[in-house]
């Protein structure tokens, strides 16, 4: 999901090779970073900014929530980059503070539904039907209408581990790292929602 420049953290690139971005890796990148290296940071964002971005408006459904997680996911671990124990996996650690600012944002929200329950949620409403590519065919869009309806009846922190495994593409590892547990609770999360997805869609068909 491209961001507006609004949404990226405010970083001064420095002068680098064209060769450089793709030859590095994430554990470089941190210490490169952690020594001052704007290049590294851009490239951290450059890198990852797809994956936070995508994983916050999955789970948020509002495209103005996603885009405020996804800067202050990136400003925050800029910011505590030095309390990265281990620099290689950096992206793991990413997603787990994105996937934090994301229930901190769903507990805004319950607590402003509770202080003023007449208004609505502000902005619009994303769904997976919803952002389908235009050649989708209406047997895809269906499918993907069931998929969002079973997805909001799950618990959040089954719907995180399923979203992040299996539509943000994150492995098992990762999406454990994210949820913040071990990978047999993340499994049975995974398991857990995949069955109630099933069941969800074969009763809803």
């Amino acid at each position: 999901m491209p961001l507006p420049a609004t949404a990226r953290p405010k970083l001064r690139v420095v002068e680098s090779l064209p060769s450089r971005d793709e030859q590095v890796s994430d554990a470089d990148l941190v210490q490169r970073a952690r020594s001052g290296d704007q290049w590294a940071l851009e490239m951290l964002y450059r890198r990852h900014v797809q994956l936070v971005a995508g994983t916050a408006l999955r789970l948020l459904r509002n495209r103005a929530d996603a885009e405020d997680v996804t800067q202050e996911t990136f400003l925050l671990a800029f910011e505590k980059l030095a309390q990265l124990a281990e620099p290689a996996a950096f992206r793991g650690w990413l997603v787990r503070i994105a996937v934090s600012r994301v229930h901190r944002r769903f507990r805004t929200r319950k607590l402003r539904g509770l202080i003023f329950p007449w208004r609505d949620a502000e902005g619009e409403d994303i769904s997976l039907e919803g952002e389908a590519h235009d050649d989708a065919t209406a047997e895809q869009r269906a499918e993907l209408a069931l998929l969002d309806l079973a997805l909001a009846a799950l618990p959040l922190e089954l719907r995180t581990a399923w979203l992040l495994r299996h539509v943000m593409g994150c492995a098992v590892e990762e999406t454990a790292e994210a949820c913040g547990c071990s990978l047999a609770t993340v499994k049975r999360r995974i398991s857990a929602a995949g069955e109630q997805i099933r069941r969800h869609t074969g009763e809803v068909r």
